[in-house]
């Protein structure tokens, strides 16, 4: 072969290892022993927001958000000749772009490393702001596992294979002791940039609580690698200290976890790994039956599931006075399931596990179904609550099916409320007040649950416009013996008469509370006092012709 050919030979494998690497990426970059770039090639002003001819010359870290600067340093300065990393989620400082970025270091290139940057569906699935632990860096425990959730189903979607790993740091506070503030907050910042060099996309790692953590990663990475990485970086800080790790992994595509809602079933298992204080549930339990738990709450799941949309179970009512007249105001609409069980631990169930959606539009079904029972005997129809989650409320699906099953009867909408539990499970309250005007635009009319048993019950006041707030029963308990909460009551009953906002008291037992109630200006009540759930509702006839005709006119009955 000629030196022309053998040439042209080599002009052809480069022209074809371009065509590749474009083929898969938007933007090529060459960086010197320095991380310095020294070549870059396509897209480079519309992802990192420097053009090409200023990008030369620049570190590549510099280009990189501050989050992410310190997992990039560290993957530049241990890369090995030969070495190929797994493709890492970055966002550009300048632009806010999120890139997946590959990275090789070939032999025989002056050692160079050489970048591949995309935009893609895994770096698309990062959110555009993040809660992260001060201390490691790690995202906190709420974004951990809807971010591991959204790269999770990228993966799978992508034939990948994925694993979780969960570690336990035992002996932080004794390390604290030794190396002081400063020295262990350098040390857990280590630990951070190493979990999140390994996990999946750059960022599937979390700091679950303080001496817990989880990553998600390739299947080709060995769990047992952190252990060894962080016990090799504590022996350098503390040579003769008593600092140990623990670890669990499993293969999150096993069995019956690529069903549907497995995610739901895992996380479920890892909040409680997390919340868990005792023996029972220690790392080394969950390492050895962590296949069992996830198939047991799946199961469960599934079972639960099929309870709800399948209608298996029985709705009872509460009624709800006006307590200066004891007049019946509405009723509250509650689930039964087994006779005799509580039904506490499966709807706290459903609201961990994600399912409670299911139920709260079950609910919803059988609810309209009571009405046009009720309408076509020609009764009046009963005011009643629904329960409705705040995992629900944050689920467009979930309030388009519900404005959906009731938009073909003005009546039975128009009788309907929702009373919104679990207002913790809201993330973004100006999005849900959106929502819930929307709501009660429709007719239904809205109340928040269980208010002032939380720090952020005024914020929720501030934030969300709603129709009535029920106060929490332990306030209504002590109400007789205590004037700390006869003070917050009526503060909160005057707030809320200025707002125009009802306010219902719950577990009102006793005719002294009823009458501590009426002094304090709170206008409704709920308790055994007025009625426990009862499994149907008396209903009046309808008066013939003056209801029927203001109907027909466009008049619309209200709660109040």
């Amino acid at each position: 072969m000629t030196q022309d050919n053998k040439l042209e030979n080599l002009r052809n494998d480069k022209e074809r290892f371009v065509a590749f690497s474009f083929a898969a990426a938007d933007l090529l970059i060459e960086l010197d022993n320095n991380g310095v770039v020294v070549f870059a090639s396509g897209a480079a002003k519309g992802l990192t927001g420097v053009d090409m001819a200023n990008l030369k010359g620049m570190p590549f870290v510099d280009v990189v958000a501050k989050q992410d600067k310190s997992v990039f340093t560290h993957i530049l300065e241990t890369m090995k000749v030969g070495d190929r990393i797994t493709p890492v989620v970055a966002r550009m400082a300048n632009t806010k772009v999120s890139v997946t970025v590959g990275a090789c270091k070939l032999p025989r290139n002056h050692e160079h490393i050489f970048l591949a940057l995309t935009v893609s569906a895994m770096a698309a699935a990062r959110p555009s702001s993040e809660h992260r632990d001060s201390e490691t860096g790690l995202l906190d425990r709420t974004d951990f596992l809807k971010l591991a959730d959204s790269q999770m189903a990228t993966a799978a979607e992508a034939g990948q294979k994925t694993e979780l790993t969960l570690l336990q740091l035992n002996g932080l506070s004794d390390l604290q002791e030794r190396l002081g503030e400063d020295g262990v907050g350098n040390f857990l910042d280590q630990i951070g940039v190493i979990l999140r060099r390994y996990s999946l996309g750059g960022d599937s790692a979390g700091r679950l609580d303080g001496d817990k953590y989880g990553v998600v990663h390739s299947a080709s990475i060995d769990g047992k690698d952190f252990e060894e990485k962080i016990s090799e970086l504590s022996k350098e800080v503390d040579p003769k200290g008593n600092f140990s790790i623990q670890s669990s992994t499993v293969d999150l595509l096993k069995g019956t976890l690529s069903a549907n809602n497995a995610t739901q079933a895992l996380m479920y298992v890892i909040n409680r790994f997390v919340d868990s204080d005792t023996e029972e549930f220690n790392i080394k339990s969950l390492a050895e039956g962590m296949d069992n738990r996830l198939e047991k709450t799946m199961n469960r799941m599934l079972a639960l599931k099929s309870v709800f949309q399948n209608y298996k179970f029985k709705l009872v009512y509460q009624p709800i006075v006006t307590i200066e007249d004891k007049e019946l105001h509405h009723y509250e609409v509650l689930s039964r399931f087994k006779d005799g069980e509580s039904p506490y631990e499966p709807v706290v169930f459903a609201e961990e596990t994600g399912i409670i959606q299911d139920l709260d539009l079950g609910v919803a079904k059988k609810v309209k179904d009571k009405l046009l029972e009720i309408q076509k005997r020609g009764d009046i129809l009963p005011k009643l609550a629904i329960n409705v989650s705040g995992n629900s409320l944050d689920s467009d699906i979930f309030i388009e099916s519900l404005v959906t099953l009731f938009r073909d009867n003005d009546e039975i909408r128009e009788s309907i409320g929702l009373e919104i539990t679990e207002t913790s499970q809201i993330k973004d309250l100006e999005r849900a007040d959106k929502v819930i005007g929307s709501l009660r635009s429709t007719g239904m009319e809205i109340s928040l649950d269980d208010m002032g048993s939380g720090s952020a019950s005024f914020q929720y006041i501030r934030s969300l416009t709603v129709d009535y707030i029920k106060i929490d029963g332990s306030y209504i308990k002590e109400v007789l013996t205590s004037k700390r909460d006869a003070a917050i009551l009526k503060a909160l009953s005057r707030l809320c008469q200025e707002l125009s906002i009802g306010t219902i008291a719950e577990m009102v037992e006793t005719k002294d509370q009823l009458h501590v109630l009426n002094v304090l200006g709170v206008k409704y009540g709920q308790g055994w006092y007025f009625g426990k759930p009862q499994p149907d509702i008396e209903t009046r006839r309808k008066p013939r012709g003056i209801t029927q005709n203001l109907k027909r006119k466009g008049f619309a009955t209200t709660w109040t």
